[in-house]
């Protein structure tokens, strides 16, 4: 991710898409955040491109419960405020990273994310990484946070950010081809991509339609998609930076 264009991405949509003005702010502080710790992770030396500084990333919670209380969306917000005082920062992360479900994962998710893209990017560059993949990320195992179409197809992981090539019109859940398909009214180049078989969904953006798009960014911005697809009874597959 280049964090300076997501970052005036934000600032742009914020002021383009007025609904949409409190999340991009929202977004704006997270990213900058996340920003440091990027910075940080790639600061030192380690032998294992798969493990985590859990040391480090403990250090940033605080601050982070602090910025999401202040700028965060209601539901976040709370979570933060009513776990300020928990102090197994280390265990929530790890936990988080194992894929152990705890409350605090759509927090401990944003902490995580910075560091471990940079995981996966030294992967890449040290082992290596398919080009193309099956329904989760072939780094981390995620499930995919949203679909870019750049000309074919390619699925972002919801943790590490890592992107792989998918086959167009299949849900990456359950492989089913019953995808029911709705455009953003404020961002056209957004669309819902809902499975009617597992009834999961995703959204896509269009890079075709909109080059100067930071998905990331633009899917946080197309809010109302979610909120159709949850009234219309789907479920997305990992949450955004909204915890969406």
């Amino acid at each position: 991710m280049d964090w300076a264009a997501a970052i005036a991405r934000a600032e742009t949509l914020g002021a383009r898409v007025k609904p949409a003005a409190p999340l991009m702010d929202f977004a704006r502080a997270v990213l900058r955040f996340q920003q440091e710790i990027y910075r940080r992770a790639g600061s030192g030396s380690r032998k294992d491109p798969q493990k985590l500084d859990t040391a480090l990333l403990a250090g940033y919670v605080p601050d982070f419960l602090q910025l999401v209380e202040t700028h965060g969306p209601p539901p976040l917000a709370a979570q933060a405020q009513k776990f300020q005082d928990r102090q197994d920062w280390e265990v929530v992360l790890r936990a988080c990273w194992k894929q152990v479900h705890d409350p605090l994962d759509p927090l401990a998710r944003l902490i995580l994310q910075p560091h471990v893209q940079y995981l996966c990017e030294r992967w890449r560059v040290e082992v290596g990484m398919p080009d193309d993949g099956a329904g989760s990320c072939p780094f981390c195992s995620r499930a995919p946070l949203l679909s870019i179409d750049a000309g074919r197809r390619i699925l972002l992981c919801s943790l590490c950010s890592n992107e792989w090539g998918f086959a167009e019109r299949r849900c990456p859940g359950c492989q089913g081809e019953k995808i029911r398909l709705s455009r953003s009214r404020l961002l056209p180049h957004v669309r819902l991509e809902a499975c009617e078989s597992c009834g999961h969904y995703l959204k896509s953006v269009d890079l075709r339609r909109e080059s100067a798009a930071v998905p990331i960014v633009d899917e946080l911005a197309a809010a109302e998609l979610d909120r159709q697809a949850k009234d219309e009874g789907f479920t997305k597959f990992e949450p955004n930076l909204a915890g969406l």
